[in-house]
């Protein structure tokens, strides 16, 4: 007997069982995704790459930033092609090509309210190791592309050097071990300003080559690399051989728009390649910024995310550069060949079509049902035949016959509230969190909106623990008399029915309405509650201790009443019975009373069943346990955590705080929600630990600054120059809570100046404030000093003047633009009134919109100009929409990106922005600064023709 009580203890369905097993479930998943999560140490064995090499270019590409329009840029490419020719002068399969003639001209931005046209002139740095396979020599090869520009106020050492970098010791590697298929490298220039690099290799001879691609890229300042996109199932194929993190969320997230930003993957995927988009994405607070630098990782965290990338790469590439048999590069057909994708504790990697997910849902919602609708229907019948033979019913008839009608009616009321509230407590405590959840997400909103920012773990828990809170608090309510839920195995199956009823809606509006493959977790919810309640019925079934309802247990037996050391039988009247129920007494409970001739002489000790002992067969409610909680926790909490770091940052960069943070609210409760079947058993005191959680963790967060030195908050800086009345205006944007009260007051260029703030055109929730500055914060575009030595002056410096034009009318509804700047390569037409219809840009050729691309029938709003030589006169004839008799009216201007600070040690040409650097000096230390467009200042004119 004491053994079979010691194992009850431990393995029945009661309190502090169910407490430590689900307790164990949960720190056991969130622990290892923790752990698994962090970025690998460099191995001494590096799989033939060579580390540090590659680590000592990851110094010289980021040394300080290096934009398309700086001289900066020019050694960076440089350095890169001496490397690429060092490599290629020891092997006759590799060669090298400096693009120096590709052009293309394309339409953007045609969905938006801007549209807008580029023309780009390209200096890609291009590698072909032409593979072992004949076959695959002149078409099927692998593409590998980085770009090595950076942002003018960053020197890029995520975005995209160590993309970069790991592209030249890939060039190293493969060049001594020959991939069976031709692999290119485009080293592209250009991304940062609209993807130009990768526009104008689609117009080179080596871009028919390749049908794969692999695209390196940093959306982020570090951490562990993340598989963004993939095209198609079959080049997922390469990534179950490495280390694998990635998710179908983030590309769901590109679909829909939510990430508004773009890489070079988008142009390869309109082309019609077939890839990947390997990419950093956590710490956007340092993304663009200066802190995205060697120093601005502390510790080991540059080398171990430089490894991650590298071996990341290595792996993939293998497998896509070796593959002959075409296992990775298969065309997608028809709808429903998108890929879903995951990894589990990067560990393995889980790939299947979203055609697939389709049809395991259409057959869990259609034989889900019937299946637990029959095992519904068998257990009710099985518990009613039991009944019977027990005589359960004669006894209740009996007692209904005694009772007076006012009894009757007391007690049918009862038992209808009763089973009103347990089937229905299920959807209160779901309606209850989701109600306290956007309470939370509100607070936030209205008190703290950027504390994720820097506290995101403490606001997850926060939201977590309520959700914890709100379910389980609700569904063991009203407690008796002891604190123990009644029928505890009842509650469990009519939470886990209810459960099901729940992801079988959410499973028929993600199959019907959400065509989305992030959302497999809800098919394997609905799967394993689905077993659960199965488990559950048969459990029922088979007569387990537990699903006797109060009355069987009452009436089906003969009522049995302790005297002290004395056992007899009470009688059995309605009275007695339903008192007892109100005041909480169970069979067995020992009575003290006066000692009468029926008592003992001498005290007798009884051995009564405990009241409020819990019941349960050994062993149904873990099975249940085990299938129901822990792979949703695991899918779930793997989304969680990509969706928290990617989003916390977000806020500074125009995100909505209701977006962030009900993201975040909702993964939460979609944590929680699985131990809701067996919630009815939690210990009280883990509910008080969990409420002093949630109470410290959200007050921390509602009153914490939500900024610091290692999550700065970034400022957008951007200048303008009027060349015809000589006013200069600097624009920050920024938050509106701390740009025009705690930053601008700060700057010397700012004192008694009027300060005009207003909301940011292109990022919500934002201000741009603007104010004019003096003599003193007037920049200058250089152009003195180039890094080769001193050349003679151009045209355009001995006439002492930043930027030329002409425009002329050439038909009644055309005209010809000439626009050339001093010391840049950047120039924008600008049309206010009457946008283009048409454009040609001389000596590009000849060449059509690249890509089939059209402009729209509006027309286009701007013209952004690229040249590979600094100072060139672009001449673009134009052709307006609208009235021939309207005068066209707009700007022309050209953009520059060198400033002193950023050009130490090279790419020095005289380049000045004095309000920038004062920004940067003046700047609390928990605010960084960053560009707010391609050009950190630009100067122009107003034009009429």
């Amino acid at each position: 007997m004491g053994f079979l009580s010691g194992i009850s203890a431990v393995f029945a369905f009661r309190t502090v069982p169910t407490t430590i097993f689900i307790a164990v479930i949960y720190a056991a998943v969130f622990s290892t995704l923790l752990v698994t999560d962090q970025l690998p140490s460099v191995p001494k064995h590096t799989r033939g790459l060579d580390f540090q090499q590659t680590y000592r270019d990851l110094h010289e590409v980021a040394a300080r930033p290096h934009p398309f329009n700086s001289h900066a840029n020019v050694l960076v490419r440089s350095y890169i092609l001496n490397r690429v020719k060092d490599t290629a002068s020891s092997y006759d399969h590799v060669s090298v090509d400096f693009d120096l003639s590709s052009n293309a001209s394309w339409a953007s931005g045609l969905l938006s309210t801007n549209p807008y046209a580029v023309y780009y002139e390209s200096d890609n740095v291009l590698v072909k190791i032409e593979g072992s396979d004949k076959g695959y020599q002149e078409s099927g090869g692998l593409l590998l592309s980085a770009h090595w520009d950076s942002v003018s106020t960053a020197p890029g050492a995520t975005d995209d050097g160590m993309g970069v970098v790991t592209l030249l010791s890939m060039v190293k590697y493969f060049a001594e071990n020959r991939p069976s298929r031709t692999i290119v490298f485009n080293i592209n220039n250009g991304e940062e300003d609209g993807l130009n690099g990768a526009h104008v290799f689609m117009e080179h001879p080596w871009a028919k080559i390749t049908d794969t691609f692999l695209n390196l890229e940093g959306a982020a300042a570090g951490g562990r690399p993340l598989l963004f996109r993939a095209t198609s199932r079959a080049p997922l194929a390469s990534w179950s051989t490495s280390r694998p993190h990635a998710n179908v969320i983030t590309g769901d997230a590109f679909a829909r728009g939510v990430i508004r930003s773009g890489t070079d993957y988008s142009v390869y995927e309109e082309a019609g390649l077939e890839g990947l988009d390997f990419a950093f994405y956590r710490g956007r607070s340092r993304y663009h910024t200066k802190y995205d630098s060697i120093p601005g990782m502390t510790g080991d965290k540059s080398k171990n995310a430089l490894w991650a990338m590298m071996e990341g790469t290595l792996s993939s590439s293998l497998v896509l550069a070796n593959d002959v048999k075409g296992k990775t590069r298969g065309k997608p057909v028809g709808q429903g060949s998108e890929p879903v994708y995951f990894d589990l504790f990067g560990t393995i990697m889980i790939v299947f079509t979203l055609q697939t997910l389709r049809i395991v849902n259409i057959v869990l919602l259609t034989v889900g049902p019937i299946v637990l609708l029959l095992l519904v229907y068998f257990e009710h019948i099985i518990r009613v035949t039991s009944r019977i033979r027990s005589g359960y019913y004669r006894a209740a008839n009996g007692d209904v016959h005694r009772e007076s009608l006012m009894a009757r009616t007391s007690t049918e009321i009862k038992y209808f509230l009763k089973s009103f509230w347990v089937w229905s407590k299920f959807w209160i405590a779901l309606l209850l969190g989701v109600g306290f959840q956007m309470f939370l997400v509100v607070g936030y909103a209205k008190l703290n909106p950027f504390v994720i920012h820097t506290h995101p773990w403490l606001v997850f828990v926060s939201a977590l623990s309520l959700a914890y809170l709100t379910i389980v608090l609700a569904l063991t309510f009203p407690l008796t008399k002891h604190g123990v839920v009644p029928a505890p195995e009842q509650q469990k199956l009519s939470v886990l029915l209810h459960q099901y009823v729940l992801t079988w809606v959410l499973l028929v509006y993600s199959t019907s309405i959400v065509t989305l493959g992030g959302i497999y977790f809800i098919t394997a919810w609905n799967a394993v509650v689905l077993l659960g309640s199965v488990l559950a019925c048969v459990e029922g079934m088979t007569g387990a201790r537990g699903y006797e309802d109060e009355e069987e247990i009452v009436e089906g037996e003969r009522q049995q009443r302790y005297v002290r050391g004395v056992r007899y039988d009470a009688v059995g009247t309605a009275e007695n019975g339903h008192q007892d129920a109100e005041n909480g007494h169970q069979r067995g409970v020992i009575e003290e009373t006066e000692p009468t001739e029926i008592t003992p002489l001498i005290a007798q000790r009884g051995e009564p069943t405990p009241s409020g002992e819990e019941q349960g067969a050994i062993g149904w409610w873990i099975a249940q346990l085990l299938v129901v909680v822990p792979l949703p926790v695991i899918l779930v909490s793997h989304i969680a955590v990509i969706v928290l770091f990617a989003m916390n940052q977000t806020l500074t960069d125009g995100a909505s705080p209701s977006g962030v943070y009900g993201a975040v609210s909702m993964l939460a409760l979609s944590i929680v929600l699985p131990l809701a079947p067996f919630s009815m058993n939690m210990h009280r005191w883990l509910n008080g630990i969990i409420l002093i959680i949630f109470v410290l963790s959200t007050l921390y967060t509602y009153l914490a600054f939500p900024f610091s030195q290692e999550t700065p908050l970034k400022i957008y800086f951007a200048q303008s120059v009027d060349l015809d009345t000589s006013r200069v205006v600097t624009a920050l944007t920024g938050p509106h809570q701390f740009l025009s009260t705690v930053i601008i007051p700060r700057f010397p260029s700012a004192f008694d100046r009027a300060i005009n703030c207003t909301e940011a055109p292109d990022k919500l929730g934002l201000q741009t404030c603007k104010w004019e500055v003096g003599d003193a914060f007037v920049p200058s575009p250089g152009g003195r000093n180039h890094p080769h030595g001193q050349i003679p002056a151009s045209s355009l410096e001995k006439k002492g003047k930043w930027m030329t034009t002409s425009i002329e009318r050439t038909g009644s509804n055309s005209a010809r633009i000439k626009v050339q700047g001093l010391n840049t390569r950047s120039c924008t037409l600008q049309f206010s009134n009457r946008r283009v219809k048409n454009f040609h840009i001389s000596g590009d050729g000849g060449k059509v919109l690249q890509g089939g691309s059209e402009v729209p029938e509006d027309g286009l709003e701007q013209i952004r100009l690229w040249s590979r030589d600094w100072e060139k006169e672009f001449e673009v004839d134009v052709d307006f929409a609208g009235s021939e008799d309207e005068k066209a009216k707009g700007r022309v201007s050209c953009g520059w990106a060198e400033y002193e600070s950023a050009t130490v040690g090279g790419g020095r040409t005289g380049g000045k922005i004095p309000s920038l650097e004062e920004v940067i000096l003046f700047l609390p230390e928990w605010a960084v600064v960053t560009k707010s467009s391609a050009a950190l200042f630009d100067a122009g004119r107003e034009f009429e023709v």
